[in-house]
């Protein structure tokens, strides 16, 4: 499927796709054209926070509230990374609120991550939202996400990635991706792990709810159709993503969409029984037979989750697999290394072209490494084509690469 780019993605074209530390770049263009006068949520965390987001959006607009969200990264277009509603804002939207900030964004020489979040704060003044969803980017602190000021802060979990940047350890990126809290008044964290905790109580004052204590999923059953739960014990729950993590972001979606809809809007929530929204790229079947899933799975936590759901599936088979220079593809690999190990498949590799894209090469020495013997796959991946169980994975890069029809 082919999409016009957009007067956006024109101007970034051919630029360097780099991440600039430091907040006052954003910070005086968010001062000049982006200030928002709505309550808000920013969702950060190593894994999950595009469906927690996404989550936490239909509960909202299940409960009568006209919602921005502003994600990242897009799999397919550009205009993934801004919805109302949950809806897609069109190009020629993107493309007026782009004419208007251009001059800022070239005046305080913002990033193509900075500029897409400028870009969000002026849609969502023009659409007049009753409330916003941010999802961070990278990290927490420096994250251009982190310049406003948010009512209620997510933390979904913490684990390894990212670590040139954020450190080499869970409890030095806790540090990081903890800053969210920062000046929110509510906190949503979906993990009990003791040192993400700790940093966090450390760090937030205000009032904290964390999963297994004060809301959880219970009796979670998972199939190709979704994944039902009952939360805190009590409540029958359905979302359409796939996944036994899954009831984990929906839990959390619930009780910060709870708090948010309770505390600055005086309403009474209605805990919404499914969640209808489907995410590409997250456990998305492509095909049912054979099953084909398509999974952004990036980092450790990400692929033995992955791993997890589909054994615990009983999908057996193939994987078509590329990566990052920038992520631990030893660690990655030696994941997959195991998967096939159960499945009896094949490992497919492909070469992403991009400048973060890891050298098909050096993908191949890795796998061998590991005591693999990938095949290489050159151009897209034909779904019609593919005859085995297989599951395709390691970036949202790779999105690009699957030929759909």
């Amino acid at each position: 499927m082919e999409f016009r780019l957009t007067l956006f993605e024109r101007f970034f074209e051919g630029k360097e796709f780099v991440w600039r530390p430091g907040l006052d770049r954003i910070k005086g263009a968010v001062e000049l054209s982006g200030r928002k006068e709505y309550p808000s949520i920013i969702v950060g965390g190593t894994n999950g926070k595009g469906s927690t987001s996404h989550l936490i959006v239909e509960a909202l607009v299940r409960n009568g509230l006209k919602v921005g969200l502003f994600s990242s990264p897009h799999l397919l277009r550009f205009n993934e990374r801004i919805k109302i509603n949950l809806k897609e804002v069109s190009d020629e939207e993107l493309n007026g609120v782009f004419l208007e900030i251009k001059p800022v964004v070239e005046r305080f020489q913002l990033t193509y991550f900075e500029s897409s979040l400028l870009l969000a704060l002026k849609i969502f003044e023009k659409k007049r939202v009753d409330a916003a969803v941010f999802e961070v980017g990278l990290g927490g602190r420096l994250d251009a996400t982190n310049v406003l000021k948010h009512q209620v802060a997510v933390l979904t979990n913490v684990s390894l990635d990212h670590t040139n940047y954020l450190g080499s350890t869970v409890r030095e990126i806790s540090e990081e991706k903890s800053e969210i809290f920062r000046g929110a008044e509510f906190g949503v964290v979906g993990t009990d792990n003791r040192d993400v905790l700790e940093v966090v109580r450390r760090k937030f004052k205000g009032e904290l709810y964390i999963y297994g204590r004060d809301f959880w999923a219970d009796e979670v059953s998972v199939n190709l159709d979704g994944t039902s739960f009952f939360y805190m014990g009590t409540l029958p729950v359905k979302t359409s993503l796939i996944g036994e993590f899954q009831s984990i972001n929906a839990s959390v979606a619930i009780r910060t969409s709870q708090i948010f809809v309770e505390k600055f809007f005086n309403r009474h929530f209605l805990i919404p029984k499914e969640f209808r929204v489907k995410l590409p790229g997250r456990f998305e079947v492509l095909n049912f037979n054979p099953p084909v899933v398509f999974d952004v799975a990036h980092n450790e936590g990400a692929l033995s989750k992955l791993v997890k759901n589909l054994i615990e599936l009983k999908i057996f088979g193939d994987v078509y697999y590329s990566g990052l220079r920038d992520k631990e593809q030893e660690k990655n690999l030696s994941i997959i290394g195991d998967y096939l190990r159960v499945s009896k498949g094949e490992l497919h590799l492909l070469e992403i072209e991009n400048e973060r894209g890891m050298a098909i090469d050096e993908l191949v020495r890795i796998a061998e490494g590991k005591g693999l013997r990938p095949r290489i796959v050159k151009g897209k991946i034909r779904i019609k084509e593919i005859k085995k169980p297989s599951v395709i994975t390691g970036s949202f890069y790779l999105g690009g690469l699957i030929e759909r029809g």
